[in-house]
Order: C-alpha cells, then structure tokens, then sequence
C-alpha cells in the first residue's frame, strides 16, 4: 500500500493502532495494564542515573543532559548522567532512565514492535519497569518529544517563548507508573514556527519542549527562482525557457516557466536530481512556484491545461525521478496556492504532498473545497494556513486566526479528519495577542482529540502561569482570546485588560507571576499607545507613532510584540509616519523596570474606561415579513451602493404570483482581482425543510461585462440570497422591484462599501436606539427627518445611544449619509431603502400593526 493510501484510510484508526502496540510492546515482566510504581526521588536524593549510549546522536545526548538537569532542579536533588554501552553490564541488571533510540540498548526487558512507514516515523514509548525508566524512541526527534512529554507529566511547562514563562515544579518525591505509546496526529507541526527575523534560539527550544519537533521535513518554498540561479547560464541561453507573457519571456525573481517546453521540464528534473544526491539524507524537496502572477500564455501551455495541472505536470516529474535514485522514498512539496490553488485535473504522484493555503486563493474556492479537490487528485494534503500576519493585525488582540480559540480548536481537526497530514503556518512574534493560542495549536496538532478538552488545557495554563491569580486572567483571556462575537471599542478592551491585570497583581505575591503580569501590562500599553496613534492625524498621528515605536523598541526582548515587522518593516508601516533615517535616537535600551510598569498600569486604569452599556439590548427574530402591513407613511428613497466585495447577504420576499428573482449582474469590477472565480449565488427559503438551497447560480464571470440571472424558487414567502465574488468586486442590481432588507447585528454586522442611506423601524414604545458603529461619518434622523444624533461627535468607533423624542416611536427612522457598518441592538437590526422594500420580524407587525394573517404567510 503507498503512503498516501495509507494515510488517507488508517486516520483516526491510529488511536485504535496506539492501544494495540501498547500490548505488543509488552513483555512478559510487565502488564500492560498496572506498569511498576518506581521511585526516582525520594528524600532529597535521586534514586538512578541518567543513561545514554556512547553512539547516541547529539540531539540524543541534549536531550538527555536537559532531562538530568531539570530532574534535579525538579526534585532538588542531584541526578548525574552516564554513558553505558549495550554491550557491558545487561540493562535489566542495574537501575536507570533510559534515554535513546530503542536500538542503542541491548537485551530490554520488553520487545518493541513499531509500526513507521515513509513519512509517519516519529513514535516513542515511556515505559517503567522494577529496575528504571525508558523513553525510547524510533528517531532523534522522537526521544526529545518523549522526554518533554516526561517532564510535562512532571508539571514542567515553556508557555511562552521567554525565560519568564517557564514553570518549572518543585517536589520532594517523584514516583512514575507509565506504560504510553506517542506518535503525533500531524507529521510536521510548525504552526507558529515564528517569523522569519525571530529569534531562532528560542523558538528552537520552544518548539522542541512542546513537541514540535518532527524527523521529516516538508519543503515547499517557492523554487523556481533557485531553479534559475543555479541554472543562470543556460537560462541565459533559453529564454525560450521562461514563460511567454504578453508576447515576451518574462525573467525575473518571480518568473515562471514555460512548463510545456520538454528540454525545460528535463532541466528542471536534472537539477532536481543534482540537489538530492548533494543532500541524499533530504526528505523533500520543494517544486512550489515562484510567487505572483506571469504564468506562460504560449498555446503549448495552454493546451496543457490549467496553471494548477502546469505546476503539478513539473511536482509529479521530478517526484518520479528522485525516487528512481536509489535513496529510500523522497517528497516533493508545493503549496496549493495563488494562481496553483484551484484543484488540477491531473492526479498527483504518490509522492507529492500538496499544503492547500487557507488565504491568498484563486478561482472562487472555499478551503473546504480546494481540500477535497486536491484529496480527490490523490494527493498527500498539508495545510498552509495564517495564524497571524502583521499587516493584518497589527498585533491587536482578536484580530488573529492564532488567538481566535474557536478558529484553533474546530479547524485543525476538521483538517485532519479530511486527511490533512502536515500543518506550516505564518505567523508573528506576537505572543501579548495570541500567546495561549500558540501554545494549546501544537498540543493540539499532537492530538486532534485534545480539541475536545481545551478547557482543561486552559485550566492548566491559568492554574501553572498565574496561581492564584487565574481568576483575573481567565477574564483577561476570554476578552483577548475567546469574547469573539461581542464587538467593543479599542479603549474598552484596553480599559478591561488594565482592570484585570491590576486584580491580578493584587492577590498574588509571587514574583514569577508578577514578571508575566509585568509582560502583559506592557502590551497593554503599546494597545493604548496604538490607539491613541491611529485616532490622530497629522503631525498628531507621527508622534504618536513614535511613541508606540520607541515603547516597541524598549520591551523588545520580551517578546511580546511583533517588533521587527513594526519597526524595521516599511512594508508593514501606515504610509502617513515615518522613521529617520538613523532611529538610534529613538532606540532606548533600558528595560522597564518593576516601579515603571507600576505607574504604567496605574495611569492606563486612569485614563481608560470600560464601556458601560446604559441600554439594554433585545433580541428580534429572522422571522420576517413585509413592513408595508404596518401602513407606513411612503419616505424619499434611500441609497444602497449595488457594488461589493467578499460575502453579502440580504432578505427578500416572493408573492404568490412570482416566485423568482431577476439579477443584473457584473462580476470583476477590480481588474487585477479577476482570477478569484465566478460570482456565485444561493437562494434559500423559510419554508425549505431540507435548509439546502432552493436555487443557485454561478454562471457570472469575472470579466467586467453585465448578464441576467434567474434564481427561482417552488415557495412564496420570505427568501434569503447570498452571493460571493472572491472580493474581485461585484455590481448586483435587482432587475425588478421587491423587498431588499439587510440584517446588521454584533455578531452579523452588514457589509457595504461605498456611502449609503438606510431606514430602520423605531417600536412603539421604544425609549432608545442604541447599537454599534465602526465609523464615524453620518447622522442619524428620527421619524420626521430631524438630526437626533451625529457620528462625527465620537472620537471613535464605539457605542451609541440616542433617546427617543416624544412621538418618535412608531416611525421610520434613517442613517444619513453614512460609511461603514452601523450594528443595531435596541430596536429590529434590519434596515432597507424604504417602507417598502423593509421586512420586519413578525412579532414587531403583530405588535405594532394588524395581525399578520394566512394570507401573508402563504
């Protein structure tokens, strides 16, 4: 059976597999079941050595040394590390933990059966025995993981990248029963991995004591480029090698290749050849494409097919050729990205592993979708996904796929339950954001199962880095990492935090949680200090740049902030601000000190306050039927702009009489965003019992030029469309008059661009329209067209609260001149262009209106 069958069929079976070896690797001293009880601290004294072999590996012997070192600041008691060769005094015969590879020992007092195959290698086993401890493994990797699996069971944990977030117990005996089989869900785990400019030492050791470590090696950076450089002469002498665009051979750091050319494709399988038997012990090697657009518009490509089955046509080649040279079973890696992310209709060799990107997709394509395309082609699936990207986030909280919980915990499984067997993720140094996020994702990629049990998993991080003051932090972290739906302003989320830091620092003394204390509380700051900066403008907003830079700067070697995106970057920085030329003079080296941090906590208390609603907020249901039952006075036409980006989504309702939708429809408004896929449309029906769509279209092209659509459907009543476009822009424009109603809530906000004017209906009896604006341009007009209220007066985004005037309720009331997304929570979180394109939760018009009868309902 190849590795790819293999690993598409055995999947969650292996849990099943663990439980089996357990037993195979049982010898006839031990029970599976009850494993010996063994002391290895006991009164201040250790009880057995350390052992490794004189041929362990240096990865081995490290490991070995760190597992002396922290048993003995674990149980303060000296433990003392030996070499002992196989062939001198049998194992069994003397006391020991036993550290290495299962074949460095001879005569173990069990049998070891694993079960590897080509890329699944990494297994180990912790297992005790009346004379020692082995934590043996089948590769170097192995033997770390089993020893930091050991020393985590011991209580130790590395949270975080620093020093500060080591905990390391103290016990004054340590007796272990073990008898565990470990072998990783995922092969490679480097999600984070840390950014290129990061600290390679520390995110070494971090990822090593959290069992990140893998034996194989995934490449899939883009390789054309080192293709040309180390083939720079003959390219030189065959343009004809590069691709043809726009009638010439584009050459180039991101140029792609002429893929059908024969000489061209061997040239690449020859250089392919040439780096393997330079480096035979390489597990892959990448074959993913030079970034960007430029792929070759010849007629021999083209006839190829897509860019996708291009790309691949050149993996699956070069797969076939490095394992025909005689070096066990090698890889070739590519990501299914850009232009190469839309599955091929070729089928992948054996060989290839494709890591589909979670972003940056072409052709219209769901993740889910590109997943199951790719699997359907037979390849070997990895995942490259984004768990924070600077320019992004800007290391706000919850604004990062590496700190949304939720995110973590139901896409990594649902990724390997669909086969996904590798996982390489970007991200940034941005650990204030997201840091329990980057430590439950490789516990997470280690067992998949784990996502069932986050909980617990956090427990373990309040309990081990704040004692007694989790409390504090369990609140801290569900606002940074877990409190997704519920919109707050900047300085409401920076007032929380403060306020929670501070109960924190107050119920504990101990020093070791005040110095993580101290980490967050200057995150906090550069949060504030970021907030203050972005809401200014002109010169204003340079120095308040500079204030967030130089407080980037000085907490540095904390870790905390993604500080070389922000202050070496010019390519992450806001165009508006500058740095000199020499920004030696703002670069302060001194670290803050404890008194410092103090007074920053003080005054970011002072000076920021938390939202306190003075309204309260009531839920409406999406029951909806025509607002025109209410009688309503006819109202001047607002304005929608028809044009939008990503997903939209909007409520309709059918008569009796007609029973389809008409649409005008111009897919690919923004030119250089045309390869992201056809527009595609969805309507659904309340009365649909199935909740499946009653119709669909996706025929719309992405070419800038108008065509008719028709969505029908078997019911009449209330109807919903939703469309995406891949946010290459997309013009819809109803072809006929009828109810066109937007829902915007917290956790649904609307999603328009451009200026637009809006009507929402204020109940009777309504004392305040209360909600959520994300900008602060437009007025807000009661039911006679009065200015009640005006966005321009909030210094940010935020909440908004407006009584309503005596007589006003009853009405329609409008958003004037507006931008941005405006989030209602007082009154019915539907707005339209007029009375009668409104629908209107049922409750509201039984309420406020005549009751809605049979023959609304059907």
């Amino acid at each position: 059976m190849t590795v790819r069958k293999l690993m598409h069929r055995v999947g969650r079976a292996w849990k099943f597999l663990s439980l089996v070896m357990i037993l195979l690797l049982s010898g006839n001293a031990i029970s599976a079941e009850s494993p010996p009880r063994i002391s290895l601290v006991a009164n201040g004294q250790a009880r057995m050595p350390v052992v490794v072999s004189p041929d362990a590996q240096s990865d081995v012997r490290l490991a070995a040394e760190e597992l002396t070192d922290y048993l003995s600041r674990i149980g303060d008691a000296k433990f003392r590390m030996e070499d002992r060769d196989a062939a001198e005094e049998p194992p069994r015969k003397r006391k020991g933990i036993y550290v290495g590879l299962s074949t460095h020992f001879s005569d173990l007092p069990f049998s070891v059966k694993w079960k590897t195959d080509g890329v699944t290698r990494d297994q180990y086993l912790m297992r005790t025995t009346p004379n020692g401890l082995y934590l043996l493994g089948t590769t170097p990797a192995a033997v770390q993981c089993a020893v930091w699996d050991f020393l985590h069971r011991q209580g130790y944990r590395l949270f975080f990248l620093t020093d500060t977030w080591e905990v390391v117990p103290h016990r004054s005996e340590i007796t272990v029963a073990l008898n565990v089989v470990e072998q990783p869900d995922y092969v490679t785990r480097q999600a984070p991995r840390g950014a290129p400019w990061s600290d390679r030492e520390l995110w070494k050791r971090w990822h090593i004591r959290n069992r990140m470590n893998s034996s194989f090696t995934l490449n899939t950076g883009h390789a054309y480029g080192g293709i040309v450089r180390r083939n720079k002469k003959t390219f030189a002498e065959h343009p004809e090698y590069f691709a043809l665009v726009d009638g010439e051979r584009r050459t180039g750091a991101n140029a792609k290749f002429c893929i059908s050319n024969a000489e061209l494709r061997q040239l690449v399988v020859d250089d392919a050849i040439r780096e393997m038997k330079t480096r035979p012990d390489q597990d892959s090697l990448s074959m993913d494409p030079s970034d960007g657009g430029g792929w070759c518009e010849c007629d021999q490509c083209r006839a190829m097919g897509s860019v996708s089955d291009r790309a691949l046509t050149l993996a699956n080649d070069v797969a076939v050729a490095i394992n025909k040279l005689d070096l066990g079973e090698k890889y070739v890696g590519m990501y299914a990205y850009n232009d190469h992310s839309p599955p091929p209709n070729i089928s992948a060799d054996p060989h290839v592993i494709i890591s589909v990107a979670t972003a940056f997709i072409r052709g219209g394509y769901s993740v889910e979708e590109l997943v199951s395309g790719w699997q359907a082609r037979d390849a070997i699936l990895g995942i490259r996904d984004y768990h924070d990207v600077f320019a992004w986030s800007h290391d706000r909280p919850r604004k990062a796929r590496g700190g949304n919980l939720e995110y973590l915990t139901r896409t990594i499984p649902w990724f390997y339950e669909h086969g996904a067997r590798f996982m390489n993720s970007e991200n940034m140094d941005s650990w204030g954001a997201n840091g329990l996020g980057y430590w439950l994702t490789p516990q997470l990629l280690w067992d998949v199962d784990n996502a069932k049990r986050v909980d617990v998993l956090i427990e373990d991080f309040l309990d081990n880095a704040f004692g007694k003051a989790k409390e504090p932090m369990r609140k801290f972290y569900e606002l940074v990492n877990q409190d997704q739906k519920a919109i707050r302003s900047h300085e409401d989320v920076v007032a929380r935090m403060y306020r929670h830091l501070e109960q924190a620092y107050e119920l504990t003394d101990d020093s070791r949680v005040h110095a993580r204390l101290d980490d967050l509380i200057l995150y906090t700051r550069y949060l504030e200090l970021y907030g203050q900066y972005r809401n200014a403008e002109g010169q204003q907003r340079q120095q308040g740049f500079e204030q967030v830079w130089r407080h980037a700067w000085r907490m540095r070697d904390r870790m905390m902030l993604s500080t070389v995106a922000l202050c070496n970057r010019d390519r992450f920085r806001d165009r508006t601000v500058k740095v000199p030329l020499d920004p030696s003079s703002w670069k302060d080296d001194q670290s803050f000190e404890s008194d410092e941090i103090a007074v920053i906590l003080t005054k970011g208390i002072e000076a920021n306050e938390p939202t306190v609603l003075d309204f309260e907020a009531k839920e409406f249901s999406q029951d909806l039927v025509p607002a025109s039952r209410l009688n309503l006075p006819p109202v001047t036409p607002g304005r929608l702009d028809e044009r939008s980006r990503g997903r939209q989504q909007l409520y309709t309702w059918f008569d009796d009489d007609h029973r389809q939708i008409e649409l005008n429809v111009t897919g690919g408004l923004i030119k250089h965003y045309r390869d992201r896929g056809h527009v595609k449309f969805w309507l659904y029906s309340q009365k649909e019992a199935t909740l499946d769509p009653v119709d669909q279209d996706d025929s719309v092209p992405p070419d800038g030029q108008q065509r008719r659509i028709v969505l029908k459907s078997p019911y009449d009543g209330l109807h919903w469309l939703e469309w995406t476009d891949g946010s290459d822009k997309t013009q819809v424009t109803f072809a006929k008059e009828m109810p066109r109603t937007i829902r915007s809530t917290l956790e649904d906000p609307m999603r328009l661009g451009g200026r637009w004017d809006l009507y929402f209906y204020v109940p009777h009896g309504t004392k305040v329209v209360g909600g959520y604006t994300d900008s602060t341009r437009g007025t807000l007009l009661d039911g006679d067209q009065n200015v009640v209220f005006d966005f321009a007066s909030m210094e940010a985004a935020g909440y908004f609260r407006v009584a309503v005037p005596k007589g006003q309720s009853g009405k329609l009331w409008k958003f004037n001149d507006s931008r941005g997304s405006r989030m209602l929570m007082t009154v019915p979180p539907y707005l339209a262009t007029s009375v009668e394109t409104l629908l209107l939760p049922r409750e509201v018009i039984e309420s406020d209106g005549r009751p809605v009868t049979t023959d609304v309902e059907n």
